[in-house]
């Protein structure tokens, strides 16, 4: 079993600690398992520029390397390595910091469970080319995961999107998520060694992290000094409430609940219907790669009706804009 700690903050600060110490957990549950930690700080790591470059090779039945040469494929490469992690990053405006977005919506494409097996699924019937037994198949092996975000407000909301945006690391891979915590505060407990509390939280989130890997009936770790989660799946409290209706969605997971209110106390409801569909299930991202292959036989008519006009104001609006800007 690899174990792997990632933190995305400075050097020995707040987020190295927090997750060095959920990886001493981790060693307490796993003794013989293969320990590791990587800060990203000083890695060089780009936006993704949305060439479609991994995609295309993809369904040509290819497995590529991202085609822009930056520290996001070495980093890459240890995820694809690694059975278990545990991903930190502080929040400086409500939610991590820009380097793991940027690293996730790379790693993103090219890990996504759904679209993956489509191609493969192609492959196996030769609608597409590619041999699927020589995939490299780690793409599609289970792992388990768990967040910690690091903020130094006391109110929570001003981290309320940290651990929610750290999902989006973990759902396309299908990734079985066995804890986030919101380590917030830090603003007025100064060092993470001075909370007892915070840091045997941070010792039994690791210890589920691998425990979890290999046994189901390990549960997601909800700390009893933070408040539990609305959603189920992603235990999360974040809702959005549609309008006009008691209708709720969790933007993270992307499933409706029903909204009610219970002796003063709001309360919400999620089907196991909906549950089963959420985005991190094969479900829930299938949904998505459906509606994306059918982009194609929607939009390619349109654009082909409408060529010579998009050709005619894409040279001169968009390709000419200074010449037309500018122009008295």
């Amino acid at each position: 079993m690899v174990v792997l700690g990632i933190s995305f903050g400075r050097k020995n600060g707040n987020s190295d600690i927090l997750v060095k110490e959920a990886l001493y957990g981790a060693r307490e549950a796993a003794p013989e398992a293969e320990i590791k930690f990587i800060n990203t700080c000083n890695m060089n790591i780009g936006r993704c520029r949305g060439c479609g470059a991994c995609s295309t090779m993809l369904e040509r039945g290819k497995d590529n390397d991202c085609v822009f040469k930056d520290d996001f494929q070495a980093l890459e490469e240890e995820v694809r390595k690694a059975d278990c992690l545990i991903v930190g990053a502080p929040v400086y405006v409500l939610q991590p910091v820009g380097q793991f977005k940027d690293f996730v919506d790379r790693f993103s494409c090219r890990h996504d469970y759904s679209a993956i097996t489509w191609v493969l699924d192609k492959r196996r019937t030769g609608e597409m080319p590619g041999d699927p037994d020589a995939f490299p198949m780690e793409r599609l092996k289970k792992r388990t995961v768990s967040y910690i975000s690091i903020g130094g407000a006391s109110t929570e909301n001003w981290t309320s999107m940290g651990t929610a945006s750290l999902h989006l690391f973990g759902f396309p891979p299908m990734m079985k998520v066995m804890g986030n915590y919101n380590a917030n505060s830090m603003g007025t407990i100064g060092n993470p060694y001075i909370d007892d509390q915070l840091i045997e939280n941070m010792h039994e989130m690791g210890k589920r992290t691998v425990l979890g890997y290999a046994d189901d009936s390990v549960k997601f770790f909800e700390p009893a000094n933070k408040p539990k989660g609305v959603c189920p799946v992603c235990h999360q409290s974040l809702i959005t409430v549609l309008p006009g209706t008691t209708k709720v969605e969790c933007p993270i997971c992307g499933i409706e609940g029903e909204l009610s209110i219970e002796d003063g106390a709001v309360k919400v409801e999620f089907s196991e219907a909906q549950q089963n569909r959420a985005r991190g299930t094969f479900a829930g991202l299938r949904e998505h790669t459906t509606e994306i292959q059918g982009f194609g036989s929607i939009c390619g008519p349109k654009i082909m009706a409408n060529k010579e006009k998009l050709d005619k104001l894409m040279a001169e609006r968009i390709k000419g804009f200074e010449d037309q800007i500018n122009r008295k």
